[in-house]
């Protein structure tokens, strides 16, 4: 009995072993002639996905469905015994002696089978056969070696229009980033001071500029939160003028024209993040003609651009304005007071005022 289970048990082994090797061939062309599509698309189409993740993807689904059909194919004994009784021309013996109980004929069928069983070599009656769909197999994988050697051509722009879209969010993030680094230097010059009012405005722009760079940027997005910012500083300005005007004293008219100065200060900031978005859509446009001209040829975009029309450069941002802007605003009230003791000649307080205490139209 012993010697029947362990030759049907080699021959279930090599059977099993062909099933797995069947539904491997079927699924792994499956997964592999997938992956070829979908990289195959990606590189003609540009449609953002990663290219290892829509290779690997497919081809680990395939591998881990060919395993489970081959583990589903997988012979029993009893299976194996009736499939190598048909090979073997056997006529059921091996299956009936697996499937015989105790006694004298019993004993007779085993016998039998096992004779019968001996003259048979299980690797050579069940051998490892390359599966029938292996050259699909095959033929999927240089489909796939054929699609990673493509070179990516965007028929429908796709990829460019992405692209523009990442840069221009990564502009606004730049240009976000820098209008809340000089905003962040005035509202610790109006801490400073004790200008709360001020302090509060510019804080309140400075929430509105991180919310946008923590979201989704775009230029149209950063230009209505400009405009808004806008809005509040012509609000706090008016309100500032107010206060000038009602201030009861010398020391309250000083700190309304800080606040004022202030005000200035950041409303300039805003002009030149605006610019610097303006800078950013210009250079976006320019790259979009750039496109056009690769497609529609030179001539035809030279006959929308005379050459005697030069186009004019966008204003670049006064970075280096608002940074001394802001130390001679922190440098103020030490400059008022050396005026108010007359450590300063009075040949030169007019200038120290003048640059010390900037109004709208100061630098």
């Amino acid at each position: 009995m012993e010697q029947v289970e362990s030759f049907v048990s080699r021959a279930a082994r090599r059977i099993g072993l062909n099933g797995l090797l069947a539904a491997g061939a079927l699924w792994l062309s499956i997964g592999f002639g997938l992956a070829a599509a979908l990289l195959l698309g990606e590189r003609l189409l540009a449609f953002g996905a990663n290219a290892g993740l829509i290779v690997a993807a497919p081809i680990l689904a395939a591998a881990l469905a060919s395993f489970a059909a081959g583990m589903a194919r997988w012979p029993g004994l009893t299976a194996a015994a009736l499939s190598a009784d048909a090979q073997l021309a056997l006529h059921e013996r091996l299956s009936t002696a697996l499937a015989a109980g105790e006694g004298p004929m019993a004993e007779l069928v085993r016998a039998d089978a096992q004779r019968r069983a001996a003259a048979f070599d299980p690797r050579k009656e069940f051998p490892v056969r390359i599966p029938a769909r292996a050259p699909w197999l095959a033929l999927c994988a240089v489909g796939l070696a054929v699609a990673a050697l493509v070179p990516p051509l965007d028929v429908f722009g796709w990829g460019a229009a992405r692209a523009a879209r990442e840069a221009e969010r990564d502009a606004v993030r730049r240009a976000t980033d820098g209008a809340r680094v000089h905003l962040g230097k005035l509202a610790g010059v109006a801490s400073e001071q004790g200008l709360d009012r001020a302090k509060q405005t510019i804080e309140q722009i400075d929430r509105s500029l991180g919310a946008l760079a923590a979201s989704e940027p775009t230029a149209e997005k950063a230009r209505k939160v400009a405009e808004k910012a806008m809005q509040g500083i012509e609000k706090a300005r008016a309100a500032n003028d107010a206060a000038a005007k009602g201030a009861p004293d010398a020391r309250e008219r000083a700190k309304t024209d800080s606040e004022r100065d202030l005000m200035a200060s950041t409303q300039r900031i805003l002009d030149g993040f605006q610019r610097e978005l303006a800078g950013e859509a210009r250079g976006g446009e320019i790259a979009a003609a750039d496109g056009d001209k690769s497609k529609k040829g030179k001539e035809q975009v030279h006959q929308h651009a005379p050459d005697f029309v030069k186009p004019q450069e966008p204003t670049p941002v006064p970075r280096a304005t608002v940074k001394v802007e802001s130390r001679l605003l922190a440098t103020r009230p030490a400059a008022e007071a050396a005026t108010r003791r007359g450590d300063i000649p009075w040949q030169y307080r007019a200038l120290v005022r003048r640059y010390f205490s900037p109004g709208e139209d100061g630098p």
